[in-house]
């Protein structure tokens, strides 16, 4: 009898079915319960986190707070979606059920919604704003902002020496912890960077913040002496700041952890800090970005709008830009042909597709970036889903559903058995096992899977010793 590893395929049965979930509240139902109680009892914490919930949780919320209850629905549908609802506001302490069945909402986070409700954001913010015209000079604030954030897009697509030293050593550590890059003395990016790489804009500033946050709680760090400064900034976003023309003062009686987390944010590009000794920071028009639930449409607060991509329905695909991000980007699903100066051209092939899936970038990722990304003038002509062509859209999802027909499995086949005796006995053995997936008498072939390789050779030890098999 001999054997060879191989791979086995085998339909594949299982759906793949992912449930889009807010990375901030989920981030706030893993922090320990003592540290989100006191986030409760901070107005502006409170605030954001309404801001962050569901439509139905925030009804849920409101009715709860004004009535003490909430109205059942009759259709079965809405009701399941309000108790999913009701369910994430109990995982984040925000309600709780009583003995009686009814649900309560928590006494601090009702004190401190109100409180809020009444002041503001731009109140409970804390942040004073700064009336000194001589440091009101932000000049090319969202340039440079924007720059900062590419530095670290590309030192994540395009690891170098220049690229790396164009970053913090804090946003190098929290890539390598989050998986998205390996190695030591040469850095590379991994499938999960690839796939942050094809977010949405919104998406990856929440992915790196929520993975910030996780690095400092991994040091110890107080996280609510972390996320109030962060919150209090992120809820000035929403009073249609002009850049360049508001700055803020930088708190003195800020910690360390919370004076880093201002440094990082400057790295991010979500503000802007001209010189240390002034004292004062600008906002920037990325920190919009901070202020959106990433759960929304990527048709809307998500997108780019000054997206530089037109895609044709024969698949060829035209890049507006000299970013080589961008390119790097573009290219992973794209079989680029003609590179210009500030325009490239690409065709969307079956293998290029292909190739971005086996690194583990989706259809939906893909398809999300193209839309994301659309030229303003697609967006005006076509609307903003058909922005990208449906036959395109539909035809790269269809290749992926190429690849979810078999699932490959590593296994082992035993052929040119020495008799009828010995075929059937490694086939009988294997069965009641359960560690067979194959066998065919005609070619006298049996496959096992990887785990009962051992089984198997056990076995024909001691068959051919003589000795009886179990």
């Amino acid at each position: 009898m001999s054997q060879e590893s191989t791979s086995t395929a085998a339909p594949n049965t299982t759906g793949t079915s992912s449930k889009n979930s807010c990375l901030f509240l989920d981030f706030l139902i893993s922090v320990p319960p003592k540290e989100r109680q006191r986030m409760l009892q901070k107005p502006s914490c409170c605030f954001f986190i309404y801001r962050m919930l569901p439509p139905i949780a925030q009804q849920v919320t409101i009715q709860l707070i004004w009535k003490g209850s909430f109205p059942k629905a009759d259709d079965l549908e809405v009701t399941k979606s309000i108790e999913d609802q009701v369910k994430l506001l109990e995982d984040l302490g925000i309600v709780s059920k009583q003995a009686n069945g009814k649900y309560l909402i928590d006494n601090d986070y009702k004190r401190s919604y109100m409180y809020a409700a009444m002041l503001g954001a731009a109140s409970i913010s804390s942040l004073v704003l700064e009336t000194n015209d001589e440091k009101r000079r932000g000049k090319e604030v969202e340039k440079k902002a924007v720059e900062r954030w590419d530095c670290i897009l590309r030192y994540l697509a395009l690891p170098s020496e220049e690229n790396t030293q164009a970053v913090s050593e804090t946003t190098r550590n929290l890539f390598k912890k989050a998986n998205f890059t390996s190695g030591d003395s040469r850095i590379e990016i991994t499938t999960s960077g690839f796939q942050f790489l094809l977010l949405s804009p919104v998406k990856q500033m929440w992915t790196y913040v929520i993975e910030y946050l996780k690095l400092e709680m991994s040091q110890g760090q107080d996280i609510v002496e972390v996320i109030e400064p962060l919150i209090q900034i992120v809820l000035l976003a929403n009073r249609g700041f002009k850049a360049e023309k508001e700055c803020y003062q930088i708190d003195p009686s800020w910690s360390i952890p919370q004076q880093e987390l201002l440094n990082h944010l400057r790295e991010l590009g979500v503000i802007f800090i001209r010189k240390r000794k002034d004292g004062v920071f600008f906002l920037t028009h990325l920190l919009t970005h901070l202020a959106t639930n990433e759960t929304i449409d990527d048709t809307s607060a998500e997108r780019v709008s000054n997206g530089k991509v037109i895609v044709e329905t024969n698949f060829r695909v035209y890049a507006y830009t000299s970013s080589l991000l961008q390119l790097a980007i573009i290219a992973l699903f794209t079989e680029m042909t003609y590179r210009f100066q500030d325009m490239s051209v690409g065709m969307i092939t079956r293998e290029s597709v292909r190739g971005a899936l086996q690194h583990g970038i989706t259809a939906a990722q893909i398809i999300s970036f193209l839309r994301a990304n659309a030229h303003p003038q697609c967006i005006a002509t076509s609307g903003a889903i058909n922005c990208l062509p449906i036959t395109v859209a539909d035809q790269i999802r269809l290749w992926e559903d190429e690849r979810r027909r078999m699932d490959l499995k590593d296994a082992y086949i035993y052929s040119h058995f020495e008799s009828e005796d010995e075929f059937q006995g490694v086939c009988d053995y294997a069965q009641e096992r359960g560690i067979l997936l194959w066998a065919n008498a005609q070619q006298k072939l049996v496959i096992v899977n990887e785990e009962g390789h051992e089984y198997v050779r056990q076995w024909y030890k001691r068959s051919k010793g003589g000795e009886t098999s179990t």
